[in-house]
């Protein structure tokens, strides 16, 4: 979207509707970066040559985006059928893409199956039964590619019987279906349902892995800083912010770890500050608030990098997995 689009603030304070619109346009910016790229051609060829795959990934790398993306790419039909003189309205669902919600069992993955496919009855029924209708209303709703997201969250209970249920009942229902399938999950909770079943490790050798940025190699510092460039051409401010030079690039590494998930929460803070101030580009003051407002638990001895001094990032991340000294 054009900078020219969004008018400019000057130091007035947005009011809030427009606060909501901008910070809305902000929180769906898509950049279709090269591993992006990549792995949707992966499930594109997929859906086209009826194979199958598993994308396994960071947490918050993107995987999750890149399914929303592709499954927008065929929406939802509604179609009339005449059934003994009576006209029936169904739909078609070309790509039905499922995320599966915690500790799930075969038996909470088939109800979500259903529901997405507009069963008013998804959550009656026993596993055996639900997985029946899954079926049925698979092949009325002429699916073409089936997306099973979240794929670790068939194995948080964390039993090797549990395991091996959820690997079963996976390989029979592709068994069944005949359909290309894709499956999504954190890479290392994911390949435990591979290995606990060396049939359904053989349905899916291929397995490409989506990560985050890296920021060592030039090659690597200048794919990141690309991704940047292209975030800040779509940020909801009447100005380029710059967030993609040297200086401002390395922090943002720093404090992100190139996760785009981490990267978004920490834009949404910074311009929602800068908005609020009358602001129409990032500065580093926004930066530093926004990151203030972030929650990284998993980093207990991150520094809030955004402080308007030079920034050396091999030293803070060394700094970072110091242990504490003894006294």
């Amino acid at each position: 979207m054009d900078k020219h689009t969004f008018s400019r603030l000057g130091g007035s304070a947005i009011n809030e509707i427009e606060l909501q619109e901008r910070l809305l346009m902000l929180d769906q910016i898509v950049v279709h970066h090269q591993r992006f790229l990549d792995l949707y051609q992966v499930i594109q060829d997929c859906h086209i040559f009826k194979k199958g795959a598993a994308i396994l990934g960071e947490t918050g790398a993107g995987k999750s985006t890149l399914f929303k993306t592709y499954e927008s790419r065929y929406p939802k039909e509604t179609k009339v059928k005449t059934v003994n003189n009576h006209k029936i309205e169904y739909d078609i669902v070309p790509v039905l893409r499922v995320e599966l919600d915690s500790n799930s069992k075969p038996q909470n993955v088939a109800s979500k199956m259903l529901q997405k496919l507009g069963d008013p009855f998804y959550d009656k029924g026993t596993e055996k039964q639900l997985t029946s209708r899954v079926k049925e209303h698979i092949k009325d709703a002429e699916v073409e590619l089936l997306i099973i997201d979240e794929l670790q969250h068939l194995i948080d209970t964390d039993t090797q019987r549990v395991i091996r249920k959820a690997a079963d009942w996976l390989k029979q229902l592709l068994n069944d279906l005949n359909l290309p399938i894709i499956f999504g999950g954190i890479m290392e909770d994911a390949k435990r349902i591979f290995a606990s079943n060396k049939q359904l490790d053989e349905r899916f050798p291929y397995k490409p892995t989506f990560y985050g940025f890296k920021y060592v190699t030039e090659e690597q510092k200048k794919e990141f800083r690309g991704f940047l460039k292209s975030i800040d051409y779509q940020l909801p401010l009447a100005e380029h912010s710059s967030i993609y030079d040297p200086y401002l690039s390395e922090k943002i590494y720093y404090a992100t770890l190139g996760i785009p998930r981490t990267l978004s929460h920490l834009l949404h803070h910074s311009v929602k500050t800068a908005l609020k101030a009358g602001k129409d580009k990032l500065d580093e003051r926004d930066l530093q608030y926004g990151f203030s407002l972030l929650s990284l638990e998993t980093r207990p001895k991150v520094v809030n990098p955004f402080h308007g001094k030079a920034f050396d990032l091999k030293v803070a991340l060394e700094k970072e997995k110091e242990k504490p000294s003894k006294n």
